[in-house]
């Protein structure tokens, strides 16, 4: 009973610390303004940890796109000259803009970037429904503009500043019900290396066959292809890749392994004929593709997946075999 009525008093305290900050800040947009210097945790590191690797060298390799490609592919292992600058959310315009940012700064060589449906929406602007489609917002970072524009990220920032002044919130909660040791055994998100590799390593692995009966909102298909016409909109793709065109980088599109039934799922609700649409514009362009989405990963004797398209720590190295051996090839 003390454990709980704890717990309630760390959750009314925070409520009221924020609350108290978003009357604080409401009439005063610069002071709003200012706490753009407070990101996402795992954001700050991995641009902190960037801007340190740049310093000694003359180029670098990336990894760029959403949490399917961050958590698939260990920069570290592809070698020293990698970096993995991926993030929840992250769509191609997202990646375009920290690439437009960095680009007098260092020479990119090769980049790796994960494609997915929601890099393809009619608008990002557009008939939004609350986080699609999926935008991650602390890429205001580099540079305001219509889709990161300073109204839609005023939330973002005021969310910012919560996991500022209160990081790891469930681990504070672990250290009060269980003490030090369980709390940081049970840490789950972080740049676990200075190469930018974030994956869920330590992500709770449940029954991938039951969860799949759960509502239909719940399950990935419906977010990614929120917005997402049968004609896709290529914009925010040629954008990225004229980019890379102009500055003479290898660029390399990845589509990661989905499970089984992801790709259920693209059948029975009629995404698959959108996204062969999608696929059939790739292939009409000069670039190269690397597509994954069904190989067989039952062959790896594996837990593969933590949900319908995300990859398990085990199959996150299974997959970085993978790309090592075809980029030596």
């Amino acid at each position: 009973m003390k454990k709980f009525i704890k717990d309630i008093c760390l959750y009314f305290l925070i409520i009221m610390t924020i609350l108290f900050l978003i009357v604080y800040q409401a009439f005063d947009l610069s002071k709003i303004e200012k706490i753009g210097e407070i990101r996402d945790s795992i954001f700050n590191k991995k641009i902190d940890y960037f801007e340190t690797s740049i310093k000694d060298k003359n180029s670098i390799n990336l990894i760029l796109g959403s949490s399917l490609i961050e958590g698939s592919i260990i920069p570290d292992s592809l070698g020293y000259n990698w970096f993995s600058f991926t993030h929840g959310a992250q769509n191609i315009y997202n990646s375009y803009k920290f690439l437009e940012y960095f680009q007098d700064s260092i020479t990119i060589d090769t980049i790796i970037i994960g494609i997915q449906p929601f890099d393809f929406p009619s608008s990002y602007i557009k008939n939004r429904r609350g986080s699609l489609p999926h935008n991650n917002s602390d890429f205001y970072t580099f540079g305001y503009d219509s889709i990161n524009n300073k109204k839609n990220i005023i939330y973002k920032k005021i969310q910012n500043y919560k996991n500022y002044f209160f990081p790891d919130l469930r681990n504070l909660i672990n250290l009060i019900r269980y003490g030090k040791k369980k709390a940081i055994n049970g840490k789950k998100r972080d740049v676990w290396s200075k190469q930018g590799f974030s994956g869920r390593k330590n992500k709770t692995i449940g029954n991938l066959k039951e969860s799949y009966g759960n509502m239909r909102y719940s399950r990935r298909a419906f977010k990614y292809f929120f917005n997402v016409q049968k004609n896709p909109n290529m914009r925010y793709f040629d954008l990225f890749n004229d980019l890379t065109t102009d500055l003479n980088i290898k660029t390399i599109y990845v589509l990661t392994p989905k499970s089984k039934y992801y790709h259920l799922d693209l059948a029975k609700y009629e995404y698959d004929s959108i996204w062969y649409n999608i696929l059939d514009s790739l292939e009409s362009r000069n670039i190269e593709v690397w597509n994954y989405e069904k190989m067989n990963t039952d062959t790896f004797k594996i837990i593969w997946f933590w949900d319908d398209t995300h990859s398990t720590y085990d199959g996150t190295k299974a997959f970085t075999k993978v790309i090592k051996k075809r980029l030596r090839d």
